[in-house]
């Protein structure tokens, strides 16, 4: 006899909420394994993000590393996770036979708004010369759209864009460690009270502590020398960027005119 019940929208949305709730939790693990010593056709990795629950993110291609530049400093972004999910999805043959596929995407991001995105990556070159993508892409949009998901494959049309993506490389760069230099805390809080839009040149000109100097351990303290491949503000204001209370032009490479504003709206 079939199943004839029925889930009403709200239903159907708390049972989607719980699966992905699940999914992005502690207790899921990958559900692709790459063995040490084992031959891969591409070029493996990993990508260290704090939020990955694990505080590492395995790559299977240079590809999907490149993505999560874009991901990890994005503040609207607040959980990714790699290989997340196994699932069944309804394809055809050529011939027109129904087949049961299996799918288990490169990644899955949580939004901070609740909006889920299931994510593939792959070589624009490559996605060309495979028949049936299209729909193939159609097919997967409509399955996970079913369980309250974005899908979505992207390639290095959109990933490497720039001047975009060396921005986010360098915005990365600079991200907030546990090991950052003293006084780094104050310098963030003096740009939070500072007045905008201001290019990154009058920031430089106005913070206090603008500069880093360095020595070894066994020197003493009068033998501290200017670093001057790191500027303190530049790295703040990169920093604050990423946790979303300020905004800088993504849009033309990052110089010392680059503008900086109050945040509004995440870049992805």
């Amino acid at each position: 006899m079939p199943n004839t019940t029925n889930y009403s929208d709200f239903e159907k949305d708390l049972e989607n909420e719980a699966y992905w709730k699940a999914v992005f939790g502690p207790d899921n693990e990958p559900q692709r394994e790459f063995r040490a010593g084992t031959r891969h056709t591409t070029l493996l990795g990993w990508f260290p993000t704090r939020k990955c629950i694990r505080g590492e993110v395995r790559t299977r291609e240079p590809l999907m590393g490149d993505l999560l530049f874009h991901l990890d400093t994005d503040p609207a972004i607040r959980v990714i996770t790699e290989f997340p999910v196994k699932q069944l999805y309804d394809a055809r043959k050529s011939d027109g036979t129904p087949i049961a596929k299996e799918h288990i995407p490169d990644l899955g991001v949580l939004r901070a708004d609740g909006a889920v995105f299931v994510i593939d990556v792959m070589p624009f070159y490559v996605r060309k010369s495979i028949r049936g993508m299209d729909k193939r892409i159609a097919i997967l949009r409509r399955h996970y759209r079913k369980l309250g998901a974005t899908y979505l494959l992207l390639d290095e049309t959109t990933i490497r864009l720039e001047p975009l993506f060396s921005n986010l490389r360098l915005m990365w760069k600079h991200k907030q460690s546990k090991h950052e230099p003293s006084g780094m805390a104050q310098l963030r809080d003096a740009l939070r009270e500072a007045s905008y839009p201001a290019s990154i040149e009058t920031l430089m000109r106005t913070m206090p502590n603008n500069a880093i100097f360095a020595r070894w351990s066994d020197e003493p303290p009068s033998d501290a020398r200017h670093v001057i491949e790191c500027n303190p503000t530049f790295s703040a204001v990169m920093q604050l960027a990423i946790s979303g209370e300020l905004d800088v032009d993504l849009n033309s490479k990052f110089s010392s005119k680059t503008i900086v504003t109050r945040k509004e709206n995440a870049h992805v």
